[in-house]
């Protein structure tokens, strides 16, 4: 493995706000992210060292994300009580076309991202509160084989309308792909932070995996998903933890 996963990046509006949303609904430590807004340390919101980072959007969101997270719960209760405090802090409910009697409810976040609150599933006992990363794909099977070679995490599901992704200690969130018709057409408001480990030119490295340089160390893998090769982030002190 030459790069390694460790941050889902979401642009934001307002970073600050976004984080502190997201503070509420997950837990983990929030600390100032430099110049580029705030972040959720790992491991306490999953326990496979993947951050969650804010960041200014670059537009305005016009159309359904393509990547989204999905949030684990580990009882019915605990389901009830995560979707009624979604709301409560300014998640809205939306309808993406899921159908009805769906085993998970689609929220907005206040910056209009979607993400959904999984009822209790086997599947993610152990992932800690983040259940999954779930982009959308025109091929699931191609794009998952690029991500496990990049990341090193095993292709641990596959079939024709999914693949997934899953850390080798089996702990913390999944990467899932979900089949779509229609191809990327705009950036993703939602990206990838990867960081090189162990080659002098990972950049050739990915490129040679089959991702597309965009620009510097800003990359797309090969349906277009953007993602960044970065340094490791200078963590500034804790402003406060979670208590759940």
């Amino acid at each position: 493995m030459s790069t390694r996963l460790a941050s889902v990046v979401i642009e934001a509006a307002d970073p600050s706000a976004a984080a502190e949303f997201w503070y509420v609904m997950l837990g983990g430590t929030a600390v100032p992210d430099g110049a580029r807004g705030r972040r959720l340390v790992a491991p306490e919101i999953g326990g496979c060292d993947l951050d969650l980072v804010f960041v200014p959007a670059h537009g305005a969101k016009t159309a359904k994300n393509r990547i989204h997270v999905d949030l684990a719960t580990e009882s019915p209760h605990e389901y009830q009580v995560l979707t009624s405090l979604a709301a409560d802090i300014g998640a809205r409910v939306v309808d993406i076309g899921q159908g009805p009697a769906m085993p998970w409810t689609v929220f907005q976040d206040p910056e209009g991202n979607e993400f959904c609150v999984l009822e209790p599933r086997e599947l993610y006992t152990d992932t800690g509160p983040l259940a999954a990363v779930v982009i959308d794909s025109v091929d699931p099977a191609r794009v998952a084989d690029f991500w496990s070679a990049a990341t090193g995490w095993p292709v641990v599901h596959v079939c024709e309308d999914s693949a997934a992704l899953r850390p080798l200690n089996t702990h913390g969130p999944w990467i899932e792909f979900l089949r779509v018709p229609d191809p990327k057409h705009t950036p993703n408001r939602i990206q990838f932070d990867m960081f090189p480990t162990d080659i002098e030119d990972p950049v050739g490295w990915l490129l040679a995996l089959g991702a597309t340089r965009l620009s510097g160390r800003a990359l797309a893998d090969p349906e277009g998903n953007e993602f960044n090769l970065v340094s490791e982030p200078a963590i500034d002190i804790p402003v406060r933890r979670s208590s759940h």
